[in-house]
């Protein structure tokens, strides 16, 4: 098992946002988050790296463990982030290096990869996510669409084991939104478990091996993809109802 969250809860300050949560994951699955704003959803996706520390429970994912009630130290979290990697919804690339240096940097400095061996892996990368042509540019000079697709070549960079994704397809047009499926879909071959956060339900049926439908920091329904045509609770499928 790649992902297992066993009894996960999170406070922020005295009000709680996510209780008792219990999901798993395996090898090449891509597990999607589902829910109304304010269901968890990108709080639990930033709790899988530890991005938001939650209070109780237990984590392991790609044999990092962790007792969530108990202390933890920065180097497993370190360790954690090396075989998690995560594209933000804001993507996060750095406004003062180019395309190509956003991908260097990680790599070069975090596993000690040397220059030419990261930036033949870098080139490799633009070049199947279609973006060699923009190794010199720098974000902003960039799409929506091609800045996506530059934040997941950069945590791709890292070879990490497990992928999170916080609405990847967010404002981008459907042809942009076909392409970041498509790469998604691509990543399932290559035995990376994927975590995505989305609202949109025509993008979780093409990618989900597992959902996990949410509201009010509860999980309301988890199932394979089969649940979005036999959804088992009625929450799940009034929310089925108004997305489609």
């Amino acid at each position: 098992m790649t992902i297992c969250v066993k009894n996960l809860n999170f406070f922020y300050g005295s009000s709680q946002a996510l209780f008792d949560i219990n999901i798993s994951a395996d090898d090449s699955d891509t597990v999607v988050l589902l829910g109304p704003s304010g269901a968890g959803k990108s709080t639990l996706i930033r709790t899988l790296n530890l991005l938001e520390m939650p209070t109780s429970g237990e984590l392991d994912i790609v044999n990092n463990k962790f007792d969530l009630a108990q202390p933890i130290d920065a180097g497993k979290i370190r360790r954690l982030r090396q075989d998690v990697g995560m594209v933000f919804q804001q993507y996060n690339l750095w406004p003062h290096f180019t395309v190509l240096e956003n991908l260097l940097e990680a790599p070069m400095k975090i596993l000690g990869t040397d220059k030419q061996s990261a930036q033949a892996q870098a080139m490799e990368l633009l070049s199947r996510l279609r973006l060699e042509e923009y190794a010199d540019r720098f974000p902003l000079q960039l799409s929506g669409g091609q800045q996506q697709r530059v934040a997941i070549a950069r945590a791709l960079m890292m070879k990490p084991k497990v992928l999170l994704f916080d609405e990847p397809t967010a404002a981008l047009d459907p042809e942009i939104t076909a392409q970041i499926v498509s790469i998604i879909q691509e990543l399932q071959q290559t035995g990376i478990t994927q975590v995505i956060v989305t609202h949109e339900v025509g993008v979780a049926r093409k990618v989900a091996t597992k959902v996990v439908y949410m509201e009010q920091g509860h999980i309301v329904e988890t199932g394979d993809a089969n649940c979005f045509d036999n959804p088992q609770t009625e929450q799940f499928k009034q929310y089925l109802s108004h997305s489609e």
